[in-house]
């Protein structure tokens, strides 16, 4: 077979292989595409430490929806906070509550120090005698913070951190939240965490 006859086979072929005439048709509504998922959760559900220190309530699973008594459609009081594992050198321990929505700007909601090491959790809504609450980052003082409108529209991860101090905290009532907050993580020596979520309107 001569040489030219082979090159026109060839170039017969790829052409055929490039185009058989026919277009694609636009995909239907029934034809499924590729999404990506959904974010993973911003912060952890329940978070024990190294030394067993955990936090719990018997008010709610953890990672689950937050209970009606702790929002603006109930008596929005915070609910009981169980802990346990406190290291013997406890001195002080504080409570903080921040939306993780956006772990890259977390917001402090409420903040209560000031806890004798004696207490093994909190009662739904009571401030224990010596124990007190700071400002917020709404600047307003105490619990009631996932009824602000601040919070925006969607579901919000609020998370509960008990913190465990050696030393006195040296912070007083009515202080600046930010600053409180700061202070609390940088002097804590263990910490524990407990996670619920929240629908708010906008």
């Amino acid at each position: 077979m001569h040489k030219w006859l082979l090159v026109t086979i060839a170039l017969a072929t790829l052409a055929g292989c490039a185009s058989d005439g026919r277009a694609l048709s636009p995909p239907q509504d029934w034809q499924t595409t590729t999404t990506r998922p959904p974010p993973p959760t911003s912060a952890p559900d329940n978070e024990v430490s190294v030394t067993g220190l955990a936090l719990t309530s018997p008010d709610f699973v953890p990672g689950a929806a937050a209970p009606v008594d702790t929002t603006c459609a109930g008596q929005n009081v915070f609910p009981t906070l169980v802990w346990e594992g406190l290291p013997e050198a406890t001195t002080e321990i504080a409570v903080s509550l921040s939306d993780q929505t956006d772990p890259e700007e977390p917001l402090l909601l409420w903040l209560m120090a000031g806890i004798n090491p004696n207490e093994t959790g909190l009662i739904g809504g009571q401030l224990p005698d010596g124990a007190y609450e700071t400002l917020n980052d709404f600047g307003n003082l105490g619990y009631g913070t996932p009824c602000l409108e601040g919070l925006g529209e969607g579901s919000h991860d609020l998370q509960f951190r008990i913190h465990i101090l050696e030393q006195p905290s040296g912070l007083a009532g009515g202080d600046a939240g930010n600053e409180a907050w700061a202070s609390l993580q940088a002097q804590a020596t263990d910490s524990a965490s407990l996670l619920m979520r929240i629908e708010s309107a906008p």
